[in-house]
């Protein structure tokens, strides 16, 4: 165990300066992607994605050196302080963002790509999990989304199952998504009906006038 702990040890601390040089992307992503953001030191200070994706990106390194447990109490503490869950075993290019963050789901075997940007309340997850014979949950394969590099993916929308979003592709918000879109494309909802209740009167007392109709 010793042995263990000091080759895990050694070869965490030597992926450090690869992750900072990718965390450094990340920053600037941030503050590209937002313009309430005023420089990089208020994302290195104050923005939550910045907890999570530092949280995680440590985490993961851990993942793959296979030391136990530490990488998921890493992604738990982040997750308690942000609302952003992000599974250690995830993996995620360069360019990193999660605009506000607040419910964001990353599943363990999801993939991202460079320069990906998510917004609050989406989830990269998995549909129903499958059986093996003896009735016990099946573990081991690849069962969340693939987002390849340059993809958007806006407020409350869900990509569930072993799929993959196109390079370049945006997926609008509260879109409900388990099949692949091909690179480029456009995915959303239909637009909200809009219904007035009361409308003579509405029309009447100018309440809807300096709308089109």
């Amino acid at each position: 165990m010793e042995r263990r702990s000091r080759e895990a040890t050694e070869g965490f601390l030597a992926t450090l300066p690869r992750v900072r040089e990718v965390l450094a992307s990340d920053m600037l992503a941030a503050y590209k992607g937002d313009p309430a953001a005023r420089g990089t030191d208020e994302v290195v200070f104050s923005y939550p994605a910045t907890i999570a994706i530092t949280t995680h990106r440590l985490a993961h390194e851990l993942w793959l050196l296979e030391v136990p447990y530490l990488p998921r109490i890493m992604s738990e503490w982040a997750h308690s302080r942000t609302g952003i869950d992000i599974h250690p075993g995830a993996r995620i290019g360069r360019g990193f963002f999660i605009d506000h963050g607040t419910g964001v789901v990353i599943g363990e075997t999801t993939v991202i790509g460079e320069n990906c940007k998510l917004y609050q309340g989406v989830t990269l997850g998995a549909p129903s999990f499958p059986h093996d014979e003896a009735g016990q949950i099946k573990r081991e394969y690849k069962r969340h989304p693939t987002l390849e590099d340059d993809v958007i993916v806006y407020s409350n929308a869900s990509i569930l199952g072993d799929v993959v979003i196109g390079k370049g592709a945006t997926i609008g918000g509260s879109v409900f998504l388990t099949r692949s879109v091909p690179p480029g494309c456009t995915v959303s909802v239909k637009p909200a009906e809009l219904k007035y209740r009361n409308r003579p009167i509405q029309m009447e007392r100018g309440f809807v006038r300096d709308y089109q109709i």
